[in-house]
């Protein structure tokens, strides 16, 4: 049963009911959130408000600068799409250049601009119909996802926990994962407003048990692990990526 008294609330749960009210904000802007998308800035919502941050890949959801000052989040979602007409990404050497980042900067700019593909980008259209894009860096409290979205198939709309690794190490991408499983699943009304909030399906029409996916660099003509094998049959699905030129990237299902 959940909780009916704010006051007995976690920290974690007024952090989630306050992302859900910015998350409708955001949902009512989606011609707009892909037009500053085609110039390499993304609005993350976060339990303070908004915060415009780069996708650019030489600098991938990084800051951006006005009068050389990195932006703030602000609760004002109109003051946020302003500051993207006037700011700039960072100047000099590549700064949040981890390779991660690079991917995931890549997936939220085809997910903003070219909505629909998702599935096809990365190979997952035996487990997807559609993917929706939801948010990122995704934090309540000390539990965190890379990505987080809703996915469709069928009739049946359920959540998506995405991990992004540079490296095949498995026990700690499966931690956050099972965290993040873990702590939807205390509140899983609370949970499915914000996904209906975020991606304007209707709250009744989703599932909450999850796909938890993978995505780290191919492994090559390398033997799989056996704990890797083991984590599918769990419920886990991973993805291979490589990048054969800078920008491109090419993602494989793995079975």
């Amino acid at each position: 049963m959940e909780s009916m008294n704010q006051d007995e609330d976690p920290s974690w749960i007024r952090h989630l009911n306050n992302m859900t009210v910015f998350a409708r904000q955001r949902r009512q802007h989606q011609e707009r959130l892909a037009e500053i998308a085609k110039n390499h800035y993304y609005i993350r919502i976060g339990g303070n408000g908004f915060r415009l941050v780069s996708i650019h890949l030489d600098n991938p959801c990084g800051s951006v600068y006005i009068d050389n000052r990195p932006i703030g989040s602000t609760s004002k979602l109109d003051a946020v799409f302003d500051q993207a007409i006037v700011a700039s990404h960072r100047v000099g050497p590549p700064g949040n250049g981890k390779r991660e980042h690079r991917v995931q900067a890549h997936l939220i700019h085809r997910a903003l601009t070219q909505p629909g593909e998702l599935p096809a980008l990365l190979d997952c259209t035996d487990l997807f119909d559609e993917l929706l894009f939801v948010s990122d860096e995704f934090r309540l409290d000390d539990i965190r996802a890379d990505i987080i979205a809703l996915g469709r198939k069928g009739s049946r709309y359920f959540p998506v926990f995405i991990e992004l690794k540079a490296t095949r190490t498995l026990k700690r991408v499966i931690d956050q994962l099972e965290g993040i499983t873990n702590r939807m699943a205390t509140r899983p009304c609370a949970a499915s407003d914000f996904f209906a909030a975020a991606s304007g399906i209707v709250a009744g029409q989703i599932e909450m048990t999850p796909l938890r996916l993978i995505i780290w660099p191919t492994r090559g003509n390398g033997k799989e692990s056996a704990a890797v094998s083991n984590a599918r049959t769990k419920g886990f699905a991973t993805v291979g990526f490589e990048e054969p030129l800078p920008g491109e990237f090419v993602f494989r299902l793995e079975c």
